[in-house]
């Protein structure tokens, strides 16, 4: 294949895929068109790529280890049983309360991400962490696939090879 046709091929694919991001929004009719959108995004690189289930010792373990990496304090970990999101963040007692036995690699991200760059929003600052944390944490794949669709969806972003360091 030449390279005209794999640039037209990956054009074509990143359209597939933002067409799916477009239509996924509506699974948040409650949330602001932004937050929407990042859901969406996430939800669309979790169903293509996957991203790893963790259960209770191996979510600790890689909370640790992000907080070493990132020189950033343990949050306090809760469940809940109720509520209408899988996860969140709380910046006021630096915690992130999970809602279901299992969670994600993702989900996890996303909330280390909240509480890294202390916004509640899910801004751009809030995405670049987003996107260097799964980086850093997943993998690059994951992490080129988030910012691309982002960016595709006209969030904004910051370069792709700022995505490799810390601010």
């Amino acid at each position: 294949m030449s390279d005209g046709a794999q640039d037209r091929a990956a054009a074509n694919e990143v359209r597939t895929y933002v067409e799916r991001v477009r239509s996924r929004t509506g699974a948040y009719p409650g949330c602001a068109p932004e937050q929407a959108l990042v859901y969406a995004c996430e939800d669309v690189v979790d169903s293509e790529l996957g991203s790893p289930v963790l259960v209770q010792h191996q979510l600790t373990a890689l909370i640790e280890q992000i907080c070493w990496r990132e020189d950033i304090e343990p949050p306090l970990v809760t469940r809940a049983r109720a509520g209408s999101f899988r996860a969140s963040a709380d910046l006021a007692t630096w915690t992130i309360c999970f809602r279901e036995r299992v969670t994600t690699a993702s989900v996890l991200l996303h909330e280390m991400a909240h509480l890294s760059v202390g916004a509640d929003s899910h801004g751009v600052l809030f995405r670049d962490e987003l996107v260097r944390l799964v980086r850093a944490h997943v993998s690059v794949q994951h992490a080129a696939m988030l910012h691309t669709l982002f960016a595709a969806v006209d969030l904004e972003m910051s370069p792709w090879p700022a995505s490799a360091h810390r601010r």
